[in-house]
């Protein structure tokens, strides 16, 4: 559908986009997730066409549009703040594409109104921008995106301008949406909860490279550098040496903290230095129950307790200075009882630890 073959772009020396090449099937919904300033929103504005590639290839359904302008390319925008008209209405609003593109008001007529139908916007029709609802103006500017039926929707950061309370719904309509149109999504966020809540795939960048593609749950559960692991989520960072490896599996001692195992598929050498990583979720306290699977413990001294409603979480530091969280979902039975300074035992499946396979583009 749309890919992306070792594209490159700098600004004064500086390169912003670095070799990246990118493959998006058709009626994904496709997200570039990274921190402000990574290249995700120069990589799309070179796909709409408004900044051009120092080398590579962009193509949309096996056509070159490197030399096609931007009212050429089948592609749809939306922007930050929507970008409406308003002194026009709602009806006015979407019918801008095809009045542009010279088409009859019977064609566009019908159009907009299969559009108003899909997009719940019909009591609408006649409305303008200024007395509809921040949800309302995102279905807008989405029907008028696509109603020149492009390949391909590019959507730059389309929740930021809203406050926290709409994000969620928000997400909900639009992936609603995606599914109802059947165009191609993708979209440019540094929110990794929007990220996740819209994709069925994602991308991950960092200093104009792409760190790693997949699925949100491939992206949390199996990262491949360093970076994945510390930028998507939560996680805890475990330093120690190669005690012990048999097969994939390897024993690594945390000097006076105790040692702990892990499946990897890195090889190393007895006495070599490693990182290994655990989501907060992942551990639990130790309730003196039998295990049924292998399972590593540490012991340490609890330095801090914070409550979020639906789970707390809890710091934890162990004998050697490190330290690990652990988020703990508030049940009516087995909630712990803990409080600061206390000695504790702390549990976490061998299976939920992890090393990551590379490193980082741009990692030393």
């Amino acid at each position: 559908m749309v890919k992306l073959d070792s594209i490159s772009k700098s600004f004064g020396g500086n390169t912003v986009v670095g070799n990246i090449s990118l493959e998006i099937e058709a009626g994904e919904r496709f997200t570039l997730l990274g921190r402000s300033g990574c290249g995700k929103t120069t990589l799309l504005r070179m796909i709409a066409g408004f900044e051009t590639p120092d080398c590579g290839t962009i193509s949309i359904e096996g056509q070159d549009v490197g030399s096609l302008p931007i009212e050429k390319r089948p592609v749809g925008l939306i922007f930050q703040n929507y970008a409406l008209f308003p002194h026009m209405s709602v009806y006015d609003n979407i019918a801008v594409g095809p009045r542009i593109r010279k088409h009859s008001e019977s064609e566009i007529a019908k159009r907009v109104d299969e559009l108003l139908e899909i997009t719940r916007l019909k009591a609408l029709r006649n409305v303008h921008p200024g007395q509809i609802s921040g949800g309302e103006a995102q279905r807008v500017a989405l029907a008028r995106a696509v109603i020149n039926r492009p390949k391909i929707l590019l959507l730059d950061e389309p929740l930021s301008a809203l406050d926290l309370s709409l994000r969620q719904h928000l997400r909900e309509e639009l992936v609603e949406m995606q599914r109802a149109l059947g165009i191609t999504f993708l979209f440019v966020t540094h929110d990794q909860e929007e990220a996740m809540g819209l994709a069925t795939r994602m991308g991950i960048m960092d200093k104009g490279c792409l760190q790693q593609v997949g699925t949100p749950a491939e992206l949390y559960e199996k990262p491949e550098t360093d970076f994945v692991a510390e930028f998507l989520g939560e996680v805890n960072r475990l330093t120690g040496k190669i005690e012990q490896s048999t097969g994939n599996q390897i024993t690594i001692s945390l000097g006076v903290a105790g040692s702990i195992q892990c499946v990897s598929e890195v090889t190393g050498l007895e006495n070599q230095n490693i990182t290994c990583y655990v989501r907060p979720e992942k551990l639990f306290f130790d309730t003196g129950r039998s295990q049924t699977e292998p399972t590593n413990i540490l012991q340490g001294t609890l330095s801090g307790i914070h409550f979020f409603g639906s789970h707390s979480r809890y710091q934890l530091e162990l004998s050697d200075g490190q330290m690990l969280t652990l988020s703990i979902q508030h049940r009516k039975t087995h909630s712990p009882q803990h409080s600061i300074g206390d000695s504790v035992w702390v549990l976490f499946a061998v299976s939920d630890v992890f090393t990551t396979t590379r490193r980082g583009a741009n990692e030393k």
